[in-house]
């Protein structure tokens, strides 16, 4: 995905002398850094939910080029950390809605049941106070949990008498990664750093 005013970007980059190529390029630099952080922050305050961070790790910016025609900046999440596949940026920058044209339906998970398939979601009993995950269903079943209705209806993944999972035919995704948002804020940064080195008002 590309952010807006690119063209204004690239117009201003038009009328710069080649010599001022390494302040460009600063320029650019500090605005996808600037842009990292503040999608950063929304882990650091809860916006976003992390139960492994290889969301957050696999955040990457980058500027190239060698000359003011080439010159690119980008902000964007790397496919693995550390051998570890990451798959869900598009879905966390975008949502369900954008993604898929409606919410993440079960496919396969508990298809046996009645009414089933369905997802298993944590309930607040499987949840640390920042609202992360505690324990996987495939934890709960290997530490002896079992399926059950509770009163309310609704099955569950349950531990004694206490419910861990609920079980739910489709769930929605909010767009919440903010990572286009972050970068479309740092266009009017970037257009006056280039202004400036131009030398106009």
């Amino acid at each position: 995905m590309q952010v807006k005013n690119l063209d204004e970007v690239n117009d201003y980059l038009k009328k710069l002398p080649e010599d001022s190529f390494d302040d460009a390029k600063l320029i650019f630099q500090k605005a996808v850094l600037a842009a990292d952080a503040k999608v950063k922050l929304r882990f650091a305050s809860m916006v976003i939910k992390s139960r492994t961070g290889n969301l957050m790790r696999s955040l990457r910016t980058s500027v190239t080029g060698t000359t003011l025609k080439t010159l690119q900046a980008s902000f964007y999440s790397a496919a693995n950390v550390a051998g570890i596949e990451v798959k869900y940026a598009a879905m966390q920058e975008l949502g369900s809605e954008a993604m898929l044209g409606g919410p993440i339906r079960a496919k396969n998970a508990y298809k046996n049941m009645p009414g089933g398939p369905y997802l298993n979601i944590p309930v607040f009993s499987n949840l640390t106070p920042a609202g992360v995950m505690r324990k996987s269903a495939k934890m709960l079943f290997d530490e002896g949990a079992h399926i059950h209705k509770s009163k309310a209806g609704n099955w569950g993944v349950f531990m004694g008498d206490k419910m861990m999972m609920v079980l739910k035919k489709e769930v929605t995704i909010p767009a919440r990664l903010g990572m286009v948002d972050a970068a479309n804020d740092q266009i009017p940064t970037i257009l006056s750093g280039l202004r400036d080195l131009i030398g106009e008002d």
